[in-house]
């Protein structure tokens, strides 16, 4: 399905590219959708499209966005416990980005930070009131957790060119990766300047069983609570019984 799907976007760029001038990127993806059913491990997407011309290729995805809290442990009687924290607001969930170079040898510092291209590079405002030096050191935590569990990521090497014209990249999705809405955003630059751009949505969602607990969780979140209870009573019930009787 992936080579057909292929194949047909490379039959579209024949008709595109030469009658629009304009459009200097043309983008796809192997599949419509992250579907996660139960015993979801990850999954990796191909992204496949074409350019005009010789240029550079970025290629950021961007997860939904939400309000993140990150604590700072304290280590109180011996014991490691949550102290302050700081909130950073409509931070993405998902962050990656690939590249045909290094970044710094396609654009400069100050338009990498214009576009928000590159990890230190997220846009992460809080509204507190601590020094600039305190609200580095939080965020920091904050990339380096979501680097380990994989969600925040940037590799370099991850996009192949093939004569000028055409580009690849495989893009991971971790098995904790979260659900909503992804948007995938492919840049040409030439000369440090960027000069196309082309955006596509990805949903990534639950599916099966999985989804209909998770939906009855948080829709019915007072009677899945009760349930939960009531189950582990019975499980703890049950387990008594087999210990006596053994």
């Amino acid at each position: 399905m992936r080579m057909a799907r292929l194949l047909s976007f490379l039959l579209a760029l024949l008709v595109i590219i030469p009658a629009a001038k304009s459009q200097r990127l043309a983008l796809d993806l192997s599949n419509d959708e992250v579907a996660i059913s139960t015993g979801f491990t990850g999954t990796e997407l191909l992204l496949f499209g074409a350019t005009e011309g010789h240029g550079d290729i970025v290629v950021t995805v961007v997860g939904p966005r939400s309000d993140e809290v990150v604590w700072r442990k304290e280590r109180v009687a011996g014991i490691w416990v949550s102290g302050d924290s700081i909130t950073f607001k409509s931070a993405p969930a998902y962050y990656l980005i690939a590249a045909s170079r290094p970044l710094q040898e396609i654009a400069s510092p100050e338009i990498l930070h214009q576009m928000q291209i590159g990890v230190a590079e997220i846009e992460l405002s809080t509204g507190s009131q601590r020094s600039d030096a305190e609200v580095a050191a939080y965020r920091e935590a904050l990339i380096r957790n979501k680097k380990r569990r994989r969600l925040y990521s940037q590799d370099i090497s991850n996009i192949k060119i093939v004569r000028d014209l055409l580009f690849r990249s495989t893009i991971p999705f971790p098995a904790s990766v979260p659900t909503g809405e992804y948007q995938i955003t492919v840049y040409l630059f030439k000369n440090g300047e960027p000069v196309g751009q082309q955006t596509t949505s990805l949903p990534v969602r639950k599916v099966g069983l999985g989804a209909q607990l998770y939906k009855f969780a948080h829709q019915q979140a007072p009677l899945y609570g009760a349930i939960a209870i009531a189950i582990a009573l019975l499980a703890g019930w049950l387990a008594g019984v087999i210990f006596r009787r053994a």
